[in-house]
């Protein structure tokens, strides 16, 4: 008797001479999931474990220290809770001093936005704050917020949801030592700055220009800048301009840079900028600058785009050069500052990205920059960094001189290899 032939059953969708597909399984053991989806998921587990850790740190940090009351200047007033820009100081202490890890995080990245966040809000909780939107320094290092405010005059603090007033609340958010408005305009009094700015900001406020404290030195052109810097206390400076509504995280985020050794934080913009060929000539300008000065990482970037951050070393060094953005900028470069270009993301939404692109503002001319180059091959010679091995320039001087004679005794074929 004959036995039945039998076959195993190929799973469904396998051809012939081809083996059964098996579904694929992520890193985190999710079947089906891979690629740009699972990193997608993986970064965002990990950016809530750490806001996660952040909202329990500030709350165990707060318990066990009491929060107490302060002046403008720091000195210690009481042990009550009668000042909301104290307790935003020692909140941004405790990150600094007791973030660990956790504060040691890419200050431009959006593992720090969350986790510092959630520790400003895990801290007011248990304190019995409400919750303000606070954001941390990554450092204890005073920071200085200088404010440029242009052709801006009183008029820009009575407009309601004015970029300028949008950006004090940003400021609001920060444990700022002190924030310095510079205006050649003389409408603008410190009587004014101290009535609308100072009761929102809870730090110093001072006004810099025609009708500040350094009345008549601000009258054209871009001396506010140094004039704000030397009146400046902090250890590190935030360049920013009252049009522009920069948002908290990108401003601690400049800051933190500096505080990680930089020189000059630059505001990336290079990757929202369009194609070479359609970008306008101050553009290709700055481009150009940084590509013959050594420095090709850093694209398009430069000092004159707001906002951007300063360390009290490059103020220094740089002195009056701040007053010409373009020329400071090649100044930094040829001073071997370290410059480093920060892609500011501000923790927005896409949404919000949407309504507001482009969170930076330039007022340079392609001019301002090829002057800069100017002044680099001033200080270091017409080819800058780069050497000349193969023209032989004694050869074009005058007839007279010793290298016009000598130049026919060399042979045509080394006179032709030198050209």
């Amino acid at each position: 008797m004959m036995k039945r032939l039998t076959t195993k059953k190929k799973p469904p969708g396998t051809a012939r001479g081809q083996k059964p597909r098996s579904r694929m399984r992520s890193r985190g053991g999710n079947p089906g999931k891979t690629g740009a989806k699972a990193g997608t998921s993986l970064k965002g587990r990990r950016i809530a474990e750490l806001a996660a850790a952040g909202r329990r740190l500030g709350g165990l940090l707060a318990a066990g220290l009491p929060v107490r009351s302060a002046s403008v200047d720091g000195d210690e007033a009481g042990s009550c809770l009668t000042d909301e820009a104290a307790a935003r100081r020692q909140m941004n202490d405790l990150w600094a001093r007791h973030g660990g890890v956790l504060s040691a995080l890419n200050p431009a990245g959006p593992e720090y936005a969350a986790a510092a966040s959630a520790f400003a809000q895990g801290y007011c909780e248990r304190a019995g704050l409400p919750d303000r939107g606070w954001f941390p320094f990554p450092s204890e290092q005073r920071v200085s917020a200088v404010i440029l405010l242009h052709d801006a005059g009183p008029e820009a603090f009575a407009v309601q949801d004015s970029p300028l007033l949008r950006l004090l609340g940003e400021l609001e958010r920060l444990a700022l030592h002190e924030v310095i408005l510079a205006s050649r305009d003389e409408a603008l009094t410190p009587q004014l700055v101290q009535e609308f700015a100072a009761p929102r900001l809870g730090s110093e406020v001072k006004l810099i220009g025609a009708g500040g404290v350094s009345a008549g030195t601000v009258s054209r052109g871009g001396e506010e800048r140094p004039a704000a810097a030397e009146a400046a206390e902090g250890d590190i400076l935030v360049f920013l301009d009252a049009s522009v509504s920069s948002a908290a995280e990108e401003i601690a985020a400049l800051a933190g840079v500096i505080a990680r050794g930089s020189d000059a934080a630059l505001c990336g913009v290079s990757a929202e900028l369009p194609l070479f060929h359609k970008r306008p000539p101050e553009v290709m300008a700055k481009q150009f600058v940084n590509y013959a000065l050594g420095r090709r990482d850093l694209q398009a970037d430069s000092l004159t785009v707001l906002p951007h951050a300063l360390s009290r070393q490059a103020v220094t060094k740089l002195g009056a050069e701040l007053a010409h953005p373009a020329r400071a900028h090649g100044a930094a470069l040829i001073e071997g500052l370290a410059v480093s270009s920060v892609r500011l993301s501000g923790g927005d939404t896409r949404a919000a990205r949407d309504v507001r692109p482009y969170a930076w503002l330039d007022r340079s001319r392609a001019s301002d920059h090829l002057e800069a180059l100017g002044f680099a091959m001033e200080r270091l010679g017409p080819r800058l960094f780069y050497p000349d091995n193969w023209r032989r320039r004694g050869y074009a001087s005058d007839a007279d001189s010793p290298g016009m004679a000598e130049e026919t005794s060399v042979s045509e074929d080394f006179s032709r290899e030198s050209i």
